[in-house]
């Protein structure tokens, strides 16, 4: 990360809520994949609620020794942009720039100008509270009577839009 500058870092953020926000709207509406084992390696929404499954269970201190649920998101967004070829699984690829994983490689502990397809270096070490924190902020509605878990299935592209200038106030 030392030859990524502030607005790579800045940059690469927002794509990823980005993502997560286009793939809480696909999930929830049933456009990728209706298959449990979609659900149960690679749905966002399935993640979550592993992961505050597991800190309620044994606390959220439990979350900062680990690190796997980052690298389930990476191998989402590999799999939105490559699609998925498997005898048990298939998803067709869907491509464009807001997936594709050569766009910052730093996100996944690559160097500039290496390729996804031939580097495979240790996902970068982005512990499971942090990508609880990063879900529950886009799935999670705190408010003052209790927390309320937003859907996304009926959002419409004004909505989507809201939520994207919200993200960019954010650093």
């Amino acid at each position: 990360l030392r030859d990524v500058s502030s607005t790579e870092l800045y940059e690469a953020g927002l794509t990823v809520m980005m993502r997560l926000v286009f793939l809480l709207c696909a999930e929830e509406r049933g456009l990728l994949l209706d298959d449990e084992r979609y659900e149960a390696y690679y749905s966002i929404s399935v993640l979550r609620e592993q992961l505050a499954t597991e800190a309620d269970r044994y606390g959220e201190e439990i979350l900062e020794r680990r690190y796997d649920a980052w690298a389930r998101l990476l191998a989402l967004f590999r799999a939105i942009y490559a699609g998925i070829e498997h005898p048990e699984l298939r998803l067709p690829a869907l491509g464009g720039s807001a997936f594709d994983p050569d766009k910052y490689p730093f996100l996944e502990g690559r160097a500039k100008g290496t390729s996804w397809r031939l580097a495979n270096p240790p996902a970068l070490p982005i512990d499971n509270r942090t990508v609880l924190l990063l879900l529950n902020s886009l799935q999670i509605l705190e408010q003052a009577g209790g927390a309320l878990r937003l859907s996304y299935r009926s959002r419409d592209v004004e909505s989507i839009g809201h939520i994207y200038e919200g993200l960019l106030e954010y650093t």
